[in-house]
């Protein structure tokens, strides 16, 4: 059998850690590796013990690879164009560099693995449509929650013939909507992280465009524009999780939402109508009917990325995808904004982001965080008020492009 050719796009901290994991599979290979920071990617790959030349064309690569060495290259352009390479992972966290990757992958016929959640929240159902269409695997990551909940949890769980009601993810980081990279530089710094990611953890954007991606994968809606988010012990979900006529806090089941305080975990809660099932649930102690909660308390990304590649490869099967277009993540302030101020878009100082119904967020012109940076304000807007279309002057891209797109297709 052949050795799957990777290439790898961001050395950051998944990224490292993704090449550390390809280097120890047997039937996978590191064909490209893209850093825009090439003193780093060089640091990387020499820490890896893996060889490597720098390849400033497609050309260069084709050698290198060919010499049984990792093509390092800080042009992203280039990993579609490689013929050997199977399946691009995108590790980047960058937004309009992820839908170019993605665009010039499904149109070069290439698979391909979407760390990049805010790209795929922001477009993922389009992409998913284009991949089909040009036969190609586009794919969520495996260790990412909404991966980890649609693989180990969701579809096992409808495939048994099971009712999912609630799923979602626990939360890391107590919720500050108003947090920006200012508050948590120093808490970064300990951490590893660039202070942008973090403030999109503790923001709360992070865990609304992992739902986002769930809910577009699955049809699950969030509940309430943003969620509920319950501070909550596992022990308690099942209880909270309930409709408020049943005394818990969702007006209706079918719902994707978070929880402070069973993080790393993801958990999804089910029912049948079947009592022979709910009884032989209960022999097995899984919980007491009517409802029944599964729960993963950890979740592996960067660890578990290799599968994602694998199974898009081996199997052709796609660990998480769109399979329609229900909800979105779009931009509230995250302060007093002032008409001409520009959005810098998730993990920074002027938006956050909160999950919305589709048809909702269509309906009142909400404009979706990921197509916030750049963005002019014509008006302004108090903090926690959530920006539309119309409050904007939106920036060109291939981003943006996609999006349209995407509001015209059917659904």
């Amino acid at each position: 059998m052949s050795p799957i050719y990777i290439a790898l796009v961001g050395l950051g901290k998944m990224g490292e850690a993704i090449l550390r994991h390809i280097r120890k599979v047997k039937d996978a290979k590191l064909a490209v590796a893209v850093e825009i920071d090439l003193t780093k990617g060089k640091k990387v790959l020499e820490n890896s013990g893996a060889k490597f030349s720098i390849a400033r064309s497609v050309e260069d690569a084709l050698r290198i690879i060919e010499r049984g060495e990792v093509a390092l290259t800080d042009d992203a352009s280039l990993v579609a164009q490689v013929e050997e390479v199977d399946v691009i992972i995108d590790a980047t966290g960058n937004i309009l560099s992820g839908a170019r990757l993605a665009w010039e992958a499904i149109l070069r016929r290439k698979n391909i693995v979407m760390l990049n959640a805010e790209t795929d929240a922001t477009i993922g159902p389009i992409l998913s449509r284009l991949a089909d269409s040009a036969g190609v695997i586009y794919t969520g990551d495996i260790g990412d929650e909404p991966g980890t909940i649609m693989h180990y949890l969701y579809k096992p769980l409808t495939a048994m013939g099971m009712e999912v009601i609630v799923a979602g993810k626990g939360k890391n980081n107590p919720l500050n909507p108003h947090a920006t990279p200012d508050d948590l530089r120093e808490e970064s710094a300990r951490r590893g992280l660039n202070p942008r990611i973090l403030t999109s953890f503790v923001d709360g954007t992070k865990t609304m465009v992992e739902m986002t991606i769930l809910s577009n994968a699955t049809g699950l809606l969030p509940d309430i524009r943003g969620m509920h988010g319950p501070t909550a012990e596992l022990s308690e979900l099942i209880k909270i999780f309930r409709l408020r006529s049943e005394g818990g806090i969702l007006n209706s089941y079918g719902v994707v939402d978070y929880v402070i305080g069973i993080a790393p975990g993801v958990f999804a809660i089910a029912r049948s109508d079947d009592e022979v099932i709910n009884s032989n649930l209960e022999y097995l102690r899984v919980g007491k009917r009517p409802n029944f909660l599964f729960y993963r308390p950890y979740h592996l990304p960067g660890a578990e990325t290799i599968l994602s590649a694998i199974y898009s490869v081996r199997y052709r099967e796609a660990i998480i995808r769109s399979s329609g277009y229900y909800s979105e993540t779009v931009a509230v302030a995250k302060r007093d904004l002032r008409p001409g101020d520009k959005l810098d878009g998730v993990g920074g100082f002027t938006v956050y982001g909160a999950i919305e119904r589709r048809e909702i967020a269509r309906g009142e012109g909400l404009l979706p965080i990921g197509l916030a940076e750049g963005c002019i304000l014509r008006r302004s807007k108090a903090a926690d008020d959530v920006i539309t279309f119309d409050d904007v002057e939106v920036p060109q891209s291939l981003l943006y492009n996609l999006w349209n797109m995407q509001q015209k297709m059917q659904w």
